[in-house]
């Protein structure tokens, strides 16, 4: 079943192009369980389920950055250096 959440986000971006691609997924612990010789046995494994990815373009980039310096600003944090 396809996640409607994300939990984490990858950003990738070229810098020949003019473009930046964000990826966002949603990883959980997936867990199969088995009987073995009268024991439970719990095998788990890490999935990582795709829920979007979105390309920006530099203007886009841009304008998202100004967006998120305003909204940490408004937090009273400052992140400049």
């Amino acid at each position: 079943m396809k996640p409607v959440f994300a939990n984490t986000f990858n950003i990738t971006h070229n810098k020949n192009q003019s473009e930046v691609a964000l990826s966002f997924a949603h990883i959980y612990t997936e867990h199969n369980f088995s009987m073995k010789q009268g024991a439970l046995t719990d095998v788990s494994a890490q999935v990582a389920d795709e829920v979007a990815s979105v390309l920006i373009t530099k203007e886009g980039t841009v304008a998202l950055a100004r967006l998120l310096n305003k909204i940490v600003s408004d937090w009273g944090i400052d992140i400049v250096g």
